[in-house]
């Protein structure tokens, strides 16, 4: 699995989780107008599902529309997260979604978005 986000960088929490946020967005920008918006905010909650075991703080995306998370709910509910995990547990959310959307596109859109963020996302490491 490739890093998306760089664990190992001395970037703050409140940037991991504003890229993570971009992150979503570009992902909903560019999904729903070809799958629909309720497909992508199902793509995102079944990968923050097969997760969520793994990283416990990423459980409110399985309820939760991502759409409707401010910045601020979202930095108060990683608080428990070191900079460290929450970079994996970004990563590792993020690289479910795009599995799902191979899953359900093949190579036609998850290549060229994975490319895409994982350029925006270097753009603040």
């Amino acid at each position: 699995m490739s890093q998306i986000i760089d664990n190992s960088s001395s970037i703050s929490r409140e940037q991991l989780t504003d890229a993570f946020l971009k992150a979503l967005q570009l992902i909903d920008k560019r999904v729903s107008p070809l799958l629909g918006k309720a497909t992508t905010r199902v793509l995102v909650q079944g990968a923050a599902r097969r997760v969520a075991g793994q990283y416990p703080f990423l459980e409110y995306l399985i309820t939760r529309p991502y759409t409707a998370i401010h910045p601020s709910a979202i930095q108060a509910h990683l608080a428990g997260a070191t900079s460290a995990e929450l970079a994996e547990g970004l990563n590792a959310l993020l690289e479910e979604c795009f599995a799902g959307l191979r899953e359900l596109t093949g190579d036609l859109i998850a290549p060229p978005l994975h490319e895409e963020v994982t350029h925006e996302l270097k753009q603040i490491q």
